[in-house]
């Protein structure tokens, strides 16, 4: 309960300073004193390449009415042509029935002229018989000198037959007029010239009406009917004919132009287009002392952020709002390490280190947040979170780092890519951080890494731009490869630091504590040689099937060195120390069961005495756990039926951690199997002692809290006999040397 409000202290101290932080940040910092219609106070410089979005729109919307403003362009209406087609035929045969209205008229005219000859020729056949007749009494009337009879006259005429022309009615019924001369061409000419003439009217009102852009019938399509007349037709025709021709076509050309859609969109999408954005480049002057601010000028030094935010709204409302991410990155963070770093739930030491780093990289980060050297601390940040802590908790809260100082440096996309990608590099790379041979390999890594990643998000971010100012790019890249191998020098440096104020274990501590001129390993060599050898095979053991189940194998070897170093207080009452009388002969079960079960408490309290990590307190108080001494317990029944097991029972905790189980296996492993080796040379039998004492471990409950899973005990099993294998393999014995023959012999 003490580690859990510790915990809620330590999230609420956080997360104060980071409002607190972000609320004095750059973000929110007081920006320039400017008025529209006033001079400038100052002279002001671009600090970074931008758009200037208002000419830019501007640029665009110029471009936009030009667009709106251009000529349409137009196609021709094929379909328009049947229409033609249609009118024409209609024509044609209209044409055609006044011509056979003509021929029918002629063959009527002709056949009443031919009957008006007829009756005139019987008039004058009768008046000459008359006439005959009246001569001759003419003159018989004056041989008798009478009066002679009156002559005779002449007999009226039949009226001479008349061509109406009505066929010319026709004409004023078609849909087009013609003149005299017209009708008397269309009527009257030959059949095969009129399908001449016609055929030519066809063709070229087809060619005309499909070919050219007709919107008025104007002198232009005149000229083009006239010139697709002259090149298209192989017979000449006459001038009236070829007037004829022009005539008709003209009179039934139709418009045929409509709006060419898809390029009037093309030619549209094209010039709006068409203009230039407007970037401010980095120190170009936005206004110059004593010059006019105008809503232009304003506007730019607002998307800057330069300007002084005077409304309590304006900042109080945003803060509000950054308040609620900053929650939500922190229950992300919690939540996270909740799931898949339960450690530090019961680890105060851990999660008061987490906050101390957190704690100094915000500080750090708010003192330089208006010099522009922010990456030094949000670099230090994963890293020491990955060296001391969890690299994936590292990787999850290094993100989080990241937004929460994006308000505290005022940052922007550049910002994001940048430590957003860095820190997941430095993430990586403080695997090997913590290896002397390669610190200075990883220094190299992560200068190179950030110099390169520097260059590519301001090819990102300020495009063709970038590459305008060379120099400034490789400055701006240097200044991040610098600080780089600056963060790996810091980090690496201050580890003992860590090591010393919060007891964090790195695997640099782990190789010193591994080192045989530790004080406490030089006691054991020296006061209890067989607890040493016995020491160093298990640290072999367990740092073998720790490695291979994936656990730490560094802890479980330095958890093998360290775990029976209680033995130091009376090394002769243990086996592996015996040299001689064995003083267990002279004791009852129970006094010797005591004194053998009180080495985990002196090993305790030894580690506490020289300051060893917590883990080798806990793999020493638990590398036994609740064990059952089996040999006193057995004596002791001897002696008594009815003793208590529970008093030859270690009284201490089962192992917590698949380390301390890796030691705990690997002592009763390595004890068994040097006890069956005097009797039995037998892999075999290695291989049934590893796999029996195993069984009986877990038959006994001492690994149900040691998050071993059943396939790691199996792979634990391969592991130690591999490792016995190679310790116990069977030797070949060498034959005797025969003795030199005598020179009694050889005579």
């Amino acid at each position: 309960m003490k580690s859990r409000w510790l915990h809620i202290i330590l999230t609420i101290l956080a997360f104060a300073m980071t409002i607190t932080a972000i609320a004095g940040g750059a973000y929110f910092r007081a920006g320039l004193d400017v008025t529209i219609s006033m001079p400038s106070a100052e002279r002001i410089r671009a600090p970074h390449i931008m758009e200037n979005t208002r000419q830019t729109e501007a640029n665009r919307q110029a471009a936009w009415e030009a667009a709106e403003r251009l000529e349409p362009v137009y196609t021709i209406n094929e379909a328009e042509w049947q229409f033609v087609d249609l009118n024409l035929s209609v024509l044609h045969n209209d044409v055609l029935v006044i011509r056979d209205a003509y021929r029918q008229e002629v063959l009527h005219f002709q056949q009443a002229l031919a009957e008006w000859e007829d009756e005139l020729a019987v008039l004058e056949a009768e008046f000459n018989r008359i006439h005959r007749e009246w001569e001759i009494e003419r003159d018989a009337a004056i041989e008798a000198e009478l009066d002679p009879p009156p002559e005779p006259g002449r007999s009226l005429p039949p009226n001479s037959p008349q061509w109406l022309e009505e066929y010319l009615e026709l004409f004023l019924r078609l849909h087009m007029l013609f003149s005299e001369t017209e009708q008397r061409i269309l009527a009257t000419i030959e059949d095969e010239d009129f399908e001449l003439l016609w055929g030519a009217v066809v063709t070229v009102a087809e060619t005309v009406q499909l070919t050219q852009q007709i919107n008025v019938i104007d002198v232009i399509i005149e000229r083009a009917v006239l010139r697709t007349l002259t090149d298209l037709l192989d017979v000449t025709l006459n001038r009236a004919a070829e007037e004829l021709v022009v005539n008709i076509v003209l009179h039934h050309l139709r418009p045929n132009v409509i709006p060419d859609e898809e390029r009037n969109l093309q030619r549209f999408d094209e010039h709006r287009r068409n203009y230039v954005a407007a970037w401010i480049q980095p120190r170009d002057i936005i206004v110059d002392e004593g010059e006019i601010v105008t809503e232009d000028i304003y506007f730019i030094l607002e998307q800057f952020g330069l300007l002084r935010s005077e409304s309590i709204q304006e900042n109080f409302i945003p803060l509000i709002g950054v308040a609620a991410l900053v929650m939500v990155l922190f229950l992300i963070c919690i939540m996270y390490l909740t799931f898949y770093y339960p450690a530090m739930a019961g680890n105060k030491k851990e999660a008061l280190l987490l906050f101390t780093v957190f704690t100094l990289s915000l500080t750090i980060t708010w003192v330089l947040r208006e010099f522009n050297l922010p990456v030094i601390a949000l670099l230090i940040f994963p890293m020491l979170v990955s060296l001391l802590i969890d690299r994936k908790c590292a990787m999850v809260l290094s993100f989080a780092m990241v937004l929460i100082c994006f308000f505290v440096v005022e940052g922007s996309l550049a910002y994001l890519l940048f430590y957003t990608t860095a820190g997941a590099l430095i993430c990586l790379l403080s695997r090997f951080g913590t290896e002397r041979s390669k610190v200075f390999l990883v220094g190299l890594l992560v200068t190179a890494g950030q110099f390169a990643l520097s260059i590519a998000v301001a090819l990102i971010i300020e495009r063709a731009h970038a590459l305008s100012d060379i120099q400034g790019l490789l400055v701006t890249a240097a200044f991040a490869a610098a600080s780089g191998m600056f963060t790996v020098i810091v980090c690496t440096g201050s580890l003992p630091f860590w090591e010393t104020v919060f007891g964090v274990v790195t695997p640099i501590k782990l190789l010193d504590l591994t080192n045989p001129t530790n004080i406490l390993l030089r006691r054991l060599t020296i006061e209890a040689p067989g607890t040493y050898h016995h020491s160093l095979i298990v640290a072999n053991l367990a740092e073998t099937a720790a490695y291979d189940i994936g656990a730490s194998a560094h802890t479980a070897r330095v958890g093998g060195y360290y775990h029976d170093i209680g033995k130091l207080k009376s090394p002769h009452y243990f086996a592996e120390n015996l040299d001689g009388e064995n003083p267990h002969d002279l004791l009852d079960p129970i006094t010797s069961a005591q004194l053998i079960i009180s080495h985990v408490s002196h090993g305790m309290s030894l580690a506490t005495e020289h300051r060893l990590p917590q883990f080798v307190r806990d793999i020493i108080k638990e590398h036994h756990g609740t064990t059952l001494l089996q040999f006193f317990y057995t004596k002791a029944m001897e002696l008594n039926p009815n003793v208590d097991p529970m008093e030859y029972r270690y009284p201490y905790v089962i192992p917590q951690t698949r380390e301390s189980a890796c030691v705990m296996l690997a002592d009763s492993v390595e004890a068994a199997v040097r006890a069956t080796m005097p009797k039995s040379n037998s892999l075999d039998d290695v291989e049934k002692t590893i796999r029996k004492v195993i069984r009986d471990k877990l038959n006994d409950g001492q690994l149900a809290d040691s998050q071993l899973s059943i396939k790691d005990v199996t792979v634990i099993e391969q592991s130690f006999f591999r490792v016995l294998k190679g310790m116990y393999h069977e030797r070949i014995a060498y034959p005797k040397t025969p003795k030199p023959a005598s020179k009694e012999d050889l005579i």
